[in-house]
């Protein structure tokens, strides 16, 4: 159930800088991760309970920041995209205890699990952390840095996926990141799939993401339209724009079109998704440069 290879078209249009170059071809065929967490959304992350961290909303955002870098698509759960209405999703629970550490220090445990969106909940694993004395009932900055980035690498390794990349991003924090919207429109899990390949995709070209913006910011924003069938195949259009976060204006749109068999996207787009998401990864980082948005070409 993949898209058929000869008729994937690819067409790029940057709004500040004119057309871009030739159609990109999907890369590698990319597996996809069926451990990962499956949502409609990105996996929304609650700061956990039991010993809550002083600056629990801060606990989130930091955590989903984190898991993103991984590869793995999560928000803070108190934010919401306007342009998109909440959907049902899975989500990232805990529970934290707090002892005495060596030398003084605090040793935190938090046990992680998801709930399905039918309440069903699942234990994930259990992530440890040493922290300076009171700094997570504080809410330091440092203590609760520390707590996500253990967290975030654990339930990585829980859900399977690989290491972190060693390189540095194309967009540093400090500089524009990336934030992926929801998916809309997509049949079947399309939204879930292709949102969480998309993710994995820019993390492996190095792109920075978030999952809140901030005003120097952009936005990554994918509509997904399928035709009605005619004959035994129908036509899929998958748009993804780029735009400013602090305007929303928009800075170029990507175009991938295709013929599909009749049906097919209307169920799990296990090998669709990576493909489109491949694709499609490297345009929008080509668009990012022709926008002059990135440092320069890839060693």
């Amino acid at each position: 159930m993949r898209l058929l290879p000869p008729l994937l078209a690819l067409v790029l249009t940057a709004a500040a800088c004119g057309p871009l170059p030739r159609p990109f071809q999907e890369e590698d065929k990319q597996a996809l991760d069926l451990q990962a967490p499956s949502t409609r959304a990105p996996l929304r992350v609650f700061a956990p309970e039991g010993v809550p961290p002083g600056d629990p909303d801060r606990f989130a955002l930091l955590l989903a920041e984190r898991l993103l870098e991984l590869g793995v698509a999560a928000e803070p759960h108190w934010f919401t995209p306007a342009v998109s209405a909440p959907l049902e999703t899975r989500r990232l629970l805990g529970h934290a205890a707090l002892e005495a550490g060596a030398e003084g220090a605090e040793r935190l445990a938090v046990a992680w699990r998801l709930r399905e969106p039918d309440g069903r909940e699942t234990p994930l694993v259990e992530a440890e952390a040493a922290l300076s004395p009171e700094g997570w009932a504080a809410g330091e900055t440092d203590s609760l840095e520390a707590a996500a980035q253990v967290s975030a690498a654990t339930i990585a390794r829980a859900l399977g996926l690989a290491p972190p990349i060693s390189e540095e991003p194309l967009a540093d924090a400090a500089r524009r990141r990336l934030v992926v919207l929801p998916i809309e429109g997509a049949p079947g899990d399309g939204a879930e799939s292709l949102e969480r390949s998309i993710t994995r995709a820019l993390r492996e070209q190095r792109v920075a993401l978030a999952g809140l913006p901030q005003e120097h910011d952009l936005l990554l924003w994918c509509r997904v339209e399928v035709d009605p069938p005619r004959g035994a195949h129908q036509a899929v259009r998958i748009r993804w724009r780029v735009e400013l976060a602090s305007d929303f204006s928009e800075l170029g749109t990507i175009t991938q079109e295709n013929l599909v068999p009749a049906g097919s996207l209307d169920r799990a787009w296990r090998e669709t998704a990576p493909l489109i998401a491949q694709a499609a990864a490297g345009g929008i980082v080509e668009l990012l440069r022709q926008a002059e948005i990135g440092p320069g070409p890839l060693p």
